[in-house]
């Protein structure tokens, strides 16, 4: 018997019982741990999300969606996240990025798609924790925790790749891969994410004009910006700022 055969008829014992990992779970002090179907509703959150959220028990988070339990710009976020997992099927683990809550810190995050006995995916589950700067990133992502510092000072800049190689000193095809590996996304595509979190809080809290907006963050024009920002956020630049301004 292979040991992976071990393991399927110990779990089939218990009759798809959870209770015992979500104990464990809820003794994560710092550690946020949720699943939700393929509609976006909650079916399973620990102490510490629901402390996040909001809400008093796992129950009460039952069927609720992040629109429920979250501003609608940070919603927009984790949905789009969660959609391209499961549209992927591939997971994204120990991601970094901008917390929506928090300009000044960030997510640490891991998410991964939820199969039927099919292998159909029919929802998704993660954790995330917020830390506070470059400090707290974890020493594995070495190098890296500078070069995403220097991403999150500089993306209103003009920031080349060949610059990042000599900063990690290693060559773009291996900065492309480790950089994919730690984050899940490759080196442009973190850029662009973290100039649209920057033009989403302009968005909300100024006036100023979307072309003046998607120069400040570091978009060469107008059309790149609205492009980008629908990609991410599912919404145009636009749309995202009368949203915001009639729900607050």
């Amino acid at each position: 018997m292979n040991n992976a055969r071990i393991q399927e008829l110990f779990l089939r014992k218990t009759g798809g019982n959870v209770r015992h990992f979500q104990q464990l779970l809820d003794l994560l002090p710092d550690v946020a741990f949720f699943m939700k179907d393929k509609k976006g509703r909650f079916v399973m959150m620990n102490r510490r999300n629901c402390e996040v959220c909001g809400i008093r028990s796992e129950e009460e988070a039952f069927g609720k969606t992040d629109y429920d339990v979250c501003t609608p710009e940070c919603a927009d976020m984790y949905v789009a996240n969660d959609r391209e997992v499961m549209r992927t099927d591939t997971p994204i683990i120990n991601g970094i990025e901008e917390s929506p809550d928090f300009p000044n810190r960030r997510v640490l995050f891991s998410k991964v798609p939820i199969h039927d006995q099919k292998g159909r995916v029919i929802g998704i589950a993660g954790i995330h924790r917020t830390i506070d700067s470059v400090s707290d990133i974890p020493e594995w992502y070495g190098r890296f925790a500078k070069l995403i510092d220097h991403i999150t000072q500089n993306y209103a800049k003009p920031i080349r790749l060949r610059d990042l190689t000599v900063q990690a000193n290693m060559s773009e095809r291996q900065l492309e891969r480790r950089f994919r590996q730690l984050t899940g996304m490759t080196v442009s595509d973190y850029i662009v994410k973290t100039r649209i979190n920057a033009a989403r809080e302009l968005l909300a809290y100024t006036d100023k004009t979307l072309s003046d907006i998607a120069t400040s963050v570091g978009f060469c024009d107008h059309s790149h910006f609205t492009n980008s920002f629908k990609r991410l956020m599912s919404c145009t630049p636009s749309c995202y700022r009368k949203r915001h301004r009639e729900t607050h």
